[in-house]
């Protein structure tokens, strides 16, 4: 019996688990029996358990790399891809342990540069040489892949091409909305396009969406056909407050206007789920939803989604156009370089910036024919007084030399000198801040916020055929024709258009305009470079902030005193573009600790009243008759009727945080102290 207990301590059984004789013995033979049996019931146990959950992990894998849903998978809509072996790249975040060690000696850094330096920028690093990668030549299109040894790598290409095929099956049955143009007469001032670009809607984007609705008001305000908030609801039993509303603009216009989204397959407001939420936020309120698929697709189009007979005319445009790349020149300094993979470009492309391939859905910009001018706009940005002088001279109306003194003109480095005795055909700003090594003959970008043109089909059909070459130079990153890279955006829109207006364009055929970006597009950005890795504003004082300016101006010059923005005031600004000082929907401070602040507080201060009034404007009572004949788009459709939606609005304007300058819409700094806008009646958002 010793024996027997001892046997069971062995195995871990329990005396009270055996079976027991009426005199409390152990029965011997009962109890190996079941020994044995509970053992290997337990081995048989734990087998299957193994086995289930490598099946399980088989699936998910499955599940993960499928091209048939994607959309769920953890890694879709990633911005920066992982980059190794003879990529060149790599991606680094932008709090560095020197950087870190500061601010663990400043607990209270404010959250706005917490979230600066958490953003993620691709850094150009020394090339190492390919090994064992097969040449070009010798590739095949059902053996190409990208980058295929690291499997994270092969999981995004699949992913990448999945979401292709699927934009390809909604244009197969999609036909691209026409351009209505603007009804030709001689009483009514010219119809100026305003543009916007909307690539994906989430949960986590319904803030933005805010700013559409905002930017769409601070472009109505300073139109022709406007009225005075406080002229039309004189006679309204509405009660107004003017301190929360804007101080600057406001009065109309001499250009009449009418908005348009560029939209994305993935974000169609057809699309039933939350999807399609924002685009139908957005044509609620004014915005017209134009459908556009990419110039070029990124993979060639796969053999099972080839044309029908019911295919769309758009559909046969996007097989016709073949693929990024397709092509590309076999020699040259933009040829394929030796071990470089077939989808190492469309894959970049796809990583590239903020929204990747379909920031080049921009382009789409030029298309807008019927409007003799165009305006691209991001959602994050706010028309604070008319553009009617820039109007004007980019019309040839008025072609005197004497108005560039009244233009804010750029006079930098990189500026072109400008023939005022012709139409010009696009203003812009640079990016001057993504420039990497600031130089007088550095590459620089064009800022992708902010950009007029000309809407031409010709000038679309080129944008096709530099895709389509796709002269792109990774290794070493130099960028399109070998020359415009090596800074933020260099391979979407920011680097292209350069390329296209420096490089592609036959000389002489367009007038462009560089303007000054504390006028235009003002971003209240440092003119200087800083000691810290990534732009920052001037610190009051660098030994608390950690960082300092140096004396390096970022557009080349030895003195860029003249190019302060972070020291304009918001009244002499006539556009603004919520980057560096963060976005209204977020709270932010405003860069607090430096020069910027007082800037940053008044642009953002700006967004909430244009928000307060055009909340204001939909709570008037609604007009019985229409006057069409100063402008459909002003007539008051009065969004706001509904008592309980009206009491909610009314609630979301008692935020705590600082009501001077955030107008009551937020409880506290950052994204969640922020009170969002309700929609129109009955409407989701």
């Amino acid at each position: 019996q010793t024996d027997t207990i001892h046997n069971m301590s062995m195995w871990n059984f329990k005396m009270y688990s055996m079976p027991r004789r009426n005199n409390g013995t152990i029965a011997t033979s009962s109890r190996r029996q079941l020994k044995f049996k509970y053992f290997d019931l337990w081995v048989a146990s734990l087998c299957l358990l193994v086995c289930l959950v490598l099946q399980i992990e088989l699936l998910a894998y499955k599940f993960f790399v499928s091209d048939s849903d994607v959309e769920d998978s953890p890694v879709h809509g990633v911005q920066s891809v992982l980059r190794g072996g003879n990529d060149g790249l790599i991606t680094a975040v932008s709090v560095d342990k020197q950087t870190q060690k500061d601010q663990q000696k400043l607990p209270q850094l404010p959250q706005h540069h917490k979230k600066h330096d958490t953003n993620k920028v691709l850094i150009p690093v020394k090339q190492p040489t390919p090994v064992n990668q097969p040449t070009p030549a010798k590739q095949s299109e059902s053996s190409l892949s990208y980058e295929p040894t690291h499997s994270v790598r092969i999981s995004r290409l699949k992913i990448a091409r999945g979401k292709a095929r699927r934009r390809l099956m909604f244009w197969r049955k999609f036909e691209a909305e026409k351009i209505v143009p603007p009804s030709p007469s001689t009483d009514l001032p010219p119809e100026i396009a305003y543009v916007t670009t909307l690539t994906k809607c989430g949960r986590k984007d319904r803030g933005s969406i805010d700013g559409a609705a905002v930017l769409l008001h601070s472009i109505r305000r300073n139109s022709h056909g406007w009225i005075p908030l406080q002229s039309q609801s004189s006679s309204s039993s509405v009660d107004f407050d003017p301190s929360m509303l804007p101080r600057y603009g406001g009065t109309g216009g001499r250009y009449r206007y009418k908005a348009y989204v560029i939209v994305d397959s993935s974000a169609s407001p057809t699309i039933k789920s939350e999807e399609g939420d924002c685009a139908r936020f957005m044509q609620s309120i004014g915005w017209t939803v134009l459908h556009r698929p990419p110039l070029v697709p990124l993979f060639p189009v796969p053999s099972d989604v080839s044309s029908t007979a019911d295919s769309s005319a758009t559909f046969d445009e996007l097989v016709k156009a073949g693929y990024v790349g397709v092509q590309r020149p076999k020699t040259g300094d933009t040829a394929r370089q030796p071990g470089e993979h077939l989808n190492k470009l469309p894959m970049f492309l796809y990583n590239e910036g903020c929204c990747g391939d379909t920031e080049l859905l921009k382009l789409h910009i030029y298309g807008i024919v019927g409007h003799e001018l165009a305006v691209h706009l991001d959602f994050d940005s706010l028309i604070l007084r008319p553009m009617d002088d820039l109007f004007d001279v980019m019309l040839g109306k008025q072609n005197d030399d004497k108005v560039a003194s009244s233009l804010a003109i750029a006079k930098l480095p990189h500026s072109k000198p400008v023939d005022f005795s012709r139409p010009i055909d696009a203003a812009f700003t640079r990016d001057y801040n993504s420039v990497k090594h600031p130089e007088a003959n550095s590459p620089v970008g064009y800022q992708g916020g902010f950009f007029i043109v000309r809407p031409s089909l010709a000038v679309l059909e080129r944008y096709r055929k530099i895709l389509q070459r796709g002269e792109f130079t990774l290794n070493p990153r130099k960028g399109w024709g070998n020359k415009h890279g090596n800074f933020y955006g260099d391979a979407t829109f920011q680097g292209i258009l350069p390329y296209y207006y420096e490089d592609i364009a036959p000389p002489g055929e367009h007038n462009e305009l560089e303007l000054d970006r504390c006028i235009y597009n003002q971003m209240a950005d440092n003119p200087r470079k800083s000691t810290h890795r990534f732009p920052r504003a001037t610190p009051l004082n660098p030994n608390i902030m950690g960082y300092e300016d140096t004396n390096i101006c970022r557009d080349g010059r030895k003195d860029c005193s003249d190019t302060d923005c972070q020291r304009m005031h918001p009244k002499d600004s006539i556009t603004a573009h919520f980057t560096f000082c963060g976005k209204p929907w977020h709270c932010s401070p405003g860069l607090p600790g430096t020069v910027a602040l007082e800037t940053c507080i008044g642009l953002l201060s700006e967004w909430y009243g244009v928000r307060r009034e055009l909340e204001d404007w939909w709570l008037l009572p609604r007009k019985e008759t229409i006057d069409e004949s100063i402008d459909v788009s002003f007539s008051q459709r009065s969004f706001y009727r509904d008592e309980q939606t009206i009491s909610r609005v009314h609630i979301k304007r008692q935020g705590p945080l600082q009501p001077d300058v955030y107008k009551g819409y937020c409880d506290a700094k950052g994204n969640s102290g922020y009170l969002n806008m309700m929609g129109p009646d009955g409407l989701k958002k």
